[in-house]
């Protein structure tokens, strides 16, 4: 069973339903919704579709809505026509609402004249552009062009180390997480994360807006600024999980530290027990092409030996020409790279590293041990809201993990964590059934056989003996070994 699991973002490529079908059939776990385009009227009917093809298929699927964030753009050009900026000339960006030239463009920013200074670095169009500034008069910033090239208009603004006045959410924003905690989505994806405090308000809001019995949305924390890599740990410490978002990370700090502080952020998040995604151009040339390139094949593999919970696919299949020939592609890097582990991933589950004091990770390693011991790759975890699922993924055992859940929400969230694979089943009214119930389920699934002999361990249920517990179970047996 393959561990890593894919998410794919949604738009004109894949959002009807037959598509979703055909993702999902080839290996897609969850779906992105990026707010950063389209309506919520089409984003209802792509979670619908979403929704109906994996009910249609009997397959778990989470939904992840990405919120854009404070999107810092250029407007309008002359006749909508792009311009050339020649290095060396100068050019002046302006807060006044002006149709640009190839001298002077408009931005969205009414702050920029007040956030940079001279000798400042301005970035356009994901960084093929360069600008340095040279003074700053009212609402003008003039610059001199470092590297030019040609802009298209309502293109986006970086400012490396530069620390911006504004807030991670937006008005809009706002609105997008108020309709999407109402559209009950399994996880929010924040931008322009640069602190705790942003994951804190964020995470207070979710919570308000929760109608879940068990569990809520839980929160990602996109990590693609460079104050968010100062602060990574304060950061881990105050979400549910992170997205390494390497395009604009790359653009913020500089490309050749994305492959650092992608190992840097995959490992810590699995060390505070967080999930993690990996985004951005993992197989950026099959938009257009039906085959990656190799270079992209091995990107996908150093992200699943890395640790990550799950590669994400972009344009790929919201735009892209071969969306569902991506999925299968992905499928096949990670299934080829799940079967050759780097050495240290060979390693064993260190249960020598200092205590956490957390009855949750006790828990987690003694399955993994019990496992170890009488010779079994399996486990699985009965979990109300998932979170014992998802404590347990982040040991990394390398163990087959069940999670048998009544909740249908934790069915669909589990679906995006690594290694585990999720099952739903009717609520049972004493220790005993619960075990039968788990043990028919996993049955029927053909995942396990008659007198095989697997581990089960157990979360906070509510009333019923077996919370917080681990347990060998041989299926079929009616008394299980403590």
């Amino acid at each position: 069973m393959r561990k890593a699991k894919i998410l794919a973002t949604l738009g004109p490529s894949s959002n009807t339903q037959s598509m979703i079908e055909s993702m999902i059939t080839s290996g897609v776990n969850a779906v992105r919704i990026n707010m950063s385009h389209g309506s919520h009227e089409t984003h209802v009917e792509a979670i619908n579709n979403a929704r109906s093809a994996a009910q249609k298929l009997g397959v778990p699927l989470s939904i992840l809505v990405d919120l854009s964030g404070p999107k810092i753009r250029t407007r309008t050009l002359q006749n909508g026509l792009p311009v050339e900026l020649k290095a060396g000339e100068q050019i002046t960006i302006t807060t006044r609402d002006i149709v640009g030239t190839a001298q002077e463009v408009s931005t969205n920013f009414s702050e920029l004249p007040a956030a940079v200074k001279p000798d400042a670095v301005i970035l356009l169009d994901d960084g093929a552009l360069e600008l340095r500034v040279e003074e700053v008069n009212g609402t003008e910033v003039v610059c001199r062009i470092v590297v030019g090239g040609w802009l298209n208009e309502r293109k986006g603004i970086n400012l490396p180390k530069t620390v911006l006045p504004i807030p991670s959410m937006t008005e809009k924003d706002h609105a997008d997480l108020i309709w999407a905690m109402g559209q009950n989505v399994d996880y929010i994806a924040l931008s322009f994360v640069r602190t705790a405090q942003d994951c804190r308000e964020v995470k207070d809001e979710i919570k308000k807006l929760n109608t879940r019995k068990m569990g809520r949305a839980l929160l990602v924390a996109k990590i693609e600024k460079a104050e968010a890599i100062e602060n990574l740990d304060a950061i881990i410490a105050e979400t549910d999980g992170v997205m390494v978002a390497r395009g604009d990370l790359g653009v913020e700090t500089s490309v050749e530290l994305v492959p650092v502080y992608q190992k840097r952020i995959i490992a810590k998040a699995i060390a505070n027990d967080k999930f993690v995604i990996t985004a951005t151009q993992m197989l950026q040339s099959m938009i257009v092409n039906p085959n990656p390139t190799r270079a992209e094949a091995s990107d996908v593999a150093n992200a699943v030996w890395d640790g990550t919970d799950a590669v994400m696919l972009s344009a790929e299949t919201a735009s892209g020409s071969y969306p569902v020939e991506t999925v299968r592609t992905m499928v096949r890097i990670i299934d080829s790279a799940e079967t050759l582990k780097p050495a240290e991933l060979r390693k064993p589950v260190k249960f020598s590293q200092a205590p956490s004091g957390r009855t949750s990770q006790a828990l987690c390693k003694a399955a993994a041990y019990a496992a170890k011991e009488v010779m079994t790759e399996k486990v699985a975890v009965y979990t109300e809201s998932g979170l014992m699922a998802r404590r347990l993924s982040s040991v990394r055992s390398g163990l087959q993990t069940f999670g048998l859940t009544t909740s249908v929400d934790a069915y669909n969230q589990l679906s995006l964590i690594w290694g585990v694979h999720p099952f739903v089943h009717e609520t049972p009214w004493s220790t005993r059934e619960m075990l039968k119930i788990g043990e028919k389920t996993l049955m029927d699934a053909h995942v396990v056989e008659t007198d095989e002999t697997l581990v089960m361990m157990a979360g906070r249920l509510s009333g019923l003996g077996l919370s917080s517990s681990v347990i060998l179970w041989t299926i079929g047996e009616d008394v299980p070994r403590r």
